[in-house]
């Protein structure tokens, strides 16, 4: 795996695009943010509804995008690189990571769901800390293995699966999570990866219909 291969693919402008991963990424991070901000808020009642909100919507993007992971795109970089000990030590950490991660959404879940504030803050801190460790784990050591591993014509094709299996109604609430706050030239980049025609029904559907839920 050469360093220029490793930085293209990480960055999205090697042969496999992974402009949408990083996006999501990003709004992982985003919300991590906004999940400390607001947490104390999650037990005052006038806050309560719009903070379970954005935390059952992170929640939901999380699992989409970590099942994905496993299902479809770690096992399609495994078939391609069992010749690599290095690589599948790789997939394996990200999959054990994975892991650690789902006791920690529970553990806010349950802070969330008692009377004192007490350990929120800690709980958060936790899940904050694994996370974002992973996250720059997954974008150091494993998202470079798909610009290695596979052609633009091979991930987009992955891209087409991921779709189907998620459906249209979680794709569209997925790029209205990703694109919500963003600047003009990341959502640009970002809408770019989608077909004419759904970047329309984002504009006049999915963007409008996302905002009128208040989150956060």
């Amino acid at each position: 795996m050469t360093t220029q291969s490793t930085n293209a693919a990480r960055h999205g402008t090697g042969d496999a695009d992974l402009t949408i991963m990083l996006a999501a990424h990003d709004a992982f991070r985003r919300d991590l943010t906004r999940l400390a901000r607001t947490a104390s808020a999650a037990h005052n009642p006038a806050r309560r509804d719009s903070v379970q909100a954005g935390w059952e919507l992170f929640k939901r993007q999380l699992l989409m995008h970590h099942t994905t992971e496993d299902e479809l795109i770690w096992p399609a970089l495994r078939a391609r690189l069992d010749h690599s000990a290095a690589a599948l030590s790789v997939l394996d950490a990200m999959e054990a990571e994975h892991e650690l991660i789902d006791p920690l959404l529970a553990a806010v879940d349950a802070e969330f769901g008692r009377d004192g504030e007490d350990r929120v803050a800690d709980v958060i801190d936790a899940l904050t800390s694994s996370l974002t460790g992973h996250l720059r784990h997954e974008e150091r050591d494993g998202l470079p293995l798909i610009g290695v591993a596979l052609s633009a014509a091979e991930w987009r094709g992955l891209g087409r699966k991921m779709g189907t299996k998620n459906g249209m109604a979680a794709g569209a609430e997925m790029f209205a999570w990703i694109l919500d706050g963003t600047d003009r030239d990341h959502s640009k980049a970002t809408l770019a990866q989608l077909p004419p025609p759904l970047r329309v029904l984002y504009r006049t559907v999915w963007k409008p219909r996302f905002e009128r839920t208040p989150r956060w």
